[in-house]
């Protein structure tokens, strides 16, 4: 067999013992920030170009701050992490019910289809299919989808960016905020290092989640890919809450995105996290409770 193939091979079958795995490993019941308590989500199936996609609904919690405001809750629509490999919306559970209870909006976790069963942009197109619908059908339900706001970690922040891209041209989507949480905004390089000796997000767990998702290197640097060579990506996004860690691999393009956002005049709060590595949300400490409260402030300020 020739090499790119046998890499390719390769690749397959190193993303699905992730996909398999990683979903194994629990996010134990007592990891929460809110001591609210709201009822376990619903599910809803969405259609999307790529065929009808399952997503959860967090109904906010009746004390929170949004939840009755004139014209219904607002919504949240977040896109989990996971190198575009997972595919586990309830890795992020602890955000969502934060958000629902904390905050008072409706959030929506889809489980958009992962490598390496589809490759790109079947994700990013999921991911804006599922907005637009969100837009036109969450009337009926009782949401306010005039008041729409993105969340994404991660892989699911470049998707978030994503979302926005291609609402550009769609007068209906009209997102009031974003929050980006420790994104990934380059695919098209895997030679990202860190001062961390062994840093959550090596080389080879680069090389493996783009080779898997964007098999095709040529189209690594469109915008779609890899939204840090979009030219016109600030005319998109609305007011940004970017979060980032000093340690983390990714943390150079997210501190590049938050500088480029600002200047060119997107209202961007920007916080980087000093000594701290990739998914610093997903433990219970002092970084993360402060993240979480940024995460509230962000939308109660703009979704209000």
């Amino acid at each position: 067999m020739p090499a790119r193939p046998r890499r390719r091979a390769g690749t397959w079958l190193a993303a699905h013992s992730a996909q398999r795995l990683l979903p194994l490993v629990p996010i134990p019941r007592s990891f929460r920030f809110t001591s609210r308590h709201i009822a376990g989500p619903g599910r809803i199936n969405v259609p999307t170009r790529h065929g009808s996609v399952g997503c959860l609904i967090y109904q906010p919690h009746p004390a929170a701050p949004l939840t009755g405001v004139s014209g219904g809750p607002p919504v949240t629509l977040h896109l989990h992490g996971g190198a575009f490999i997972v595919r586990n919306p309830r890795q992020e559970e602890y955000l969502a019910e934060y958000i629902a209870a904390e905050v008072g909006a409706v959030v929506v976790l889809p489980d958009y289809a992962t490598a390496p069963q589809v490759q790109y942009p079947v994700a990013e197109q999921q991911c804006y299919d599922i907005a637009r619908w969100l837009r036109h059908e969450g009337s009926h339900y009782g949401w306010n989808t005039s008041r729409m706001s993105l969340s994404g970690a991660s892989a699911g922040a470049k998707l978030a960016l994503n979302v926005c891209q291609q609402s550009r041209v769609d007068d209906e989507l009209d997102w009031r905020a974003a929050l980006l949480t420790f994104p990934v905004t380059d695919l098209s390089r895997f030679d990202r290092t860190s001062a961390k000796k062994r840093p959550r997000i090596s080389p080879t767990i680069q090389r493996l989640a783009i080779e898997a998702y964007v098999i095709d290197p040529s189209v690594r640097r469109d915008p779609l890919a890899s939204p840090v060579f979009d030219t016109a990506l600030a005319e998109a996004m609305p007011p940004s809450l970017v979060m980032t860690g000093e340690l983390d691999t990714l943390g150079p393009e997210g501190d590049a995105l938050a500088t480029e956002l600002a200047r060119r005049g997107v209202a961007t709060t920007h916080r980087s996290f000093p000594g701290i590595d990739h998914g610093f949300t997903r433990k219970q400490t002092d970084t993360a409770r402060e993240a979480m409260a940024l995460i509230g402030a962000h939308l109660i300020r703009y979704l209000t």
